[in-house]
């Protein structure tokens, strides 16, 4: 690294982030770590984005516009592939950061070069800053996580999912030139797929200290916010990176992190390992069952084998007729149509109760109509017997009338 050189790059996309982008830039600019360049991207913003970046005249600060919208991956990339920076820090437009961030994190990642990323405990705000609790959202409860070994993050991202904040993240350079950059494929996943292939190669560490501020916005305008559109990507893309989990993982650490959940408890060879990373596919995680089509693929290959189709017939009772099952299975299920058919049975049973309560009126007025009915008779009755004793009378009036002549 030259002299020249700054130690941190600090990566920052926005799109159309003119209500909190000054408060970010201004936290970024007041870390007290003050060796790093500031790589902001422009994806093109409609709105005051760019005049809002432009007041901003910090020797450290890059600005790169974009002629056309990218998306954040293609963004990130690029800022990478442009950074000088011995690590690279994230933060999105929306969010900030505590003065003393990167100071702390630079401090533990110098002193561990095993580290491949370090990442922070945050603080969940809303729209006007306000700090929400697990009562506000889930998010809150997401990002309370403690430090785990290598192979107990590969456990725990597997069966469930991400729990560390993006935009809390600085990476080693050298991991992200090992691992490999952002997958541009990917939206809603795209950090939680890197973060995988980060602690498959270096360990990970969680400042225990809150020390960013991750925005969630109640209105649910956060790109992860759940839709019928984000939750059909999301299984998608859970679909491809979890089935492709184990692939490049090796047989030591596999052992490590899941031989607790084997079906052989004794499995060491790599061809029973290799089976078991089949049938660890085809169980259910966190979002359903979205390694199955590639324990599904995997289970395809081995029965092709001499080898493990001696070992799946004879020590786990799986032979192909198993696999004929499991192809006529549906491989995906569709979240956004499961809400869609929970909507409607929840107005069906709403539609049931009101013409319960319909019906229920009904029968009333049927008895206020009877009752009207008999009221009506006696009515009829009353008058009668009211004209009779009237007729009556004046019979008798004129009777006696003609008996005093």
């Amino acid at each position: 690294m030259k002299l020249d050189e700054p130690k941190i790059s600090i990566i920052m996309s926005n799109y159309n982030g003119e209500q909190f982008i000054e408060r970010t830039i201004i936290s970024v600019l007041n870390q007290t770590y003050a060796d790093y360049e500031f790589i902001i991207i422009d994806d093109c913003s409609t709105d005051r984005s760019r005049s809002i970046i432009d007041s901003f005249e910090d020797s450290r600060i890059r600005k790169v516009y974009f002629d056309n919208n990218e998306h954040m991956c293609y963004a990130f990339n690029h800022a990478i592939s442009i950074a000088r920076g011995k690590y690279y820090a994230r933060i999105d437009s929306d969010d900030y950061w505590q003065p003393d961030k990167l100071q702390k994190q630079m401090d533990y990642m110098e002193g561990h070069p095993e580290c491949g990323a370090c990442f922070t405990l945050v603080n969940v705000v809303d729209e006007m800053g306000t700090l929400l609790t697990a009562d506000d959202t889930d998010r809150v409860k997401l990002f309370e996580v403690d430090n785990r070994s290598r192979a107990e993050w590969i456990k725990y991202f597997y069966f469930n999912g991400s729990c560390l904040c993006h935009p809390s993240v600085l990476m080693r350079k050298e991991a992200i030139e090992k691992v490999g950059v952002y997958n541009y494929s990917l939206v809603q996943i795209q950090d939680f797929e890197l973060w995988i292939r980060i602690v498959k190669k270096y360990d990970i560490y969680v400042i225990q200290e809150r020390l960013t501020n991750y925005r969630w916005f109640i209105s649910g305008k956060n790109a992860s916010a759940p839709s019928d559109t984000v939750n059909r990507r999301s299984d998608t893309e859970f679909a491809y990176v979890l089935s492709r989990y184990f692939d490049d993982l090796s047989d030591e650490l596999f052992i490590d992190a899941f031989s607790d959940e084997f079906v052989n408890k004794e499995a060491q060879s790599h061809d029973r390992l290799q089976c078991e990373k089949a049938l660890m596919l085809l169980r259910p995680v966190f979002c359903g069952y979205p390694g199955k089509v590639g324990g599904i693929i995997k289970l395809m290959g081995l029965i092709q084998n001499e080898n493990t189709r001696k070992i799946l017939r004879e020590e786990y009772q799986i032979t192909q007729k198993n696999i004929y099952k499991l192809t006529a299975l549906p491989i995906f299920h569709d979240l956004a149509m499961e809400n869609r058919l929970k909507e409607c049975e929840e107005k069906v049973i709403l539609y049931e109760n009101k013409l319960k309560e319909y019906e229920h009126e009904n029968e009333t007025l049927r008895e206020f109509a009877l009752c009207a009915d008999v009221l009506h008779h006696q009515v009829e009755d009353l008058k009668a017997q009211l004209g009779k004793r009237r007729l009556s009378n004046m019979v008798k009036g004129i009777k006696d009338k003609l008996a005093k002549k």
